[in-house]
């Protein structure tokens, strides 16, 4: 019985130290009142950010509705003086409905010290277009 509980315990610590490594570079929120596509996975790498240099951006989504489209993923950044820039990753593919679907893209950070956040709105293809699902992430920049 011991060696059974023992088992159980470092299944469950090799299990939790997996996730650990996980978290240390999954960052953000939700930003959508209704998502259409719901983001189960976003990963940020490296983290944390450091100026002037790229992350590799990895999304993963679960479709909701059926024949569901991802038109425009737009990276919409805002700086400490409320500026925004913006970066976009053209998709216009669609997908059918409960499919998880990846998505990567290599996010410039940028070049000058500061707070910021970065929005990312994976659009539809639909004219006007759906905001499927929304996702931000706050960060520091320093010198």
């Amino acid at each position: 019985m011991k060696v059974y509980i023992v088992s159980i315990l470092l299944l469950s610590l090799a299990s939790a130290l997996d996730q650990y490594s996980n978290l240390k570079t999954q960052v953000g929120i939700n930003c959508a009142s209704i998502s259409y596509a719901d983001v189960v996975a976003f990963d940020v790498t490296p983290w944390p950010p450091a100026i002037s240099t790229s992350a590799i951006i990895t999304i993963k989504i679960v479709m909701g509705l059926p024949n569901a489209s991802v038109g425009v993923i737009t990276y919409g950044t805002m700086d400490q003086y409320h500026t925004w820039s913006y970066q976009y990753q053209i998709i216009d593919v669609y997908f059918p409905q409960n499919s998880t679907q990846e998505f990567q893209y290599v996010f410039e950070y940028p070049n000058t010290v500061g707070n910021y956040i970065t929005q990312v709105v994976i659009g539809s293809t639909d004219i006007p277009p759906i905001i499927n699902s929304c996702w931000s992430f706050a960060y520091s920049i320093g010198a």
